[in-house]
């Protein structure tokens, strides 16, 4: 799979899981420290965990939070 499909497939995963264990977290604002407390133990059980950095999916789902849609859909 390439890297970019991987990217966006982690960001939708995560945006799912963010949705389920803190409903409103996109209206909310939260800090991106939260955001990444928040989906460590996400990241860690996942095959992500090596292959794309949590950092990055944290940047691409508060952009995406912010309105600025990135394309990532949940499947």
């Amino acid at each position: 799979m390439p890297r970019s499909e991987l990217f966006d497939l982690a960001v939708a995963r995560a945006a799912t899981y963010l949705d389920r264990l803190r409903p409103g977290w996109r209206e909310s604002g939260l800090p991106e420290a939260e955001v990444a407390g928040a989906l460590e133990l996400w990241y860690l059980r996942t095959r992500f965990a090596y292959r794309v950095p949590l950092e990055e999916v944290v940047a691409a789902l508060l952009v995406e939070a912010d309105g600025n849609d990135l394309g990532c859909t949940d499947p």
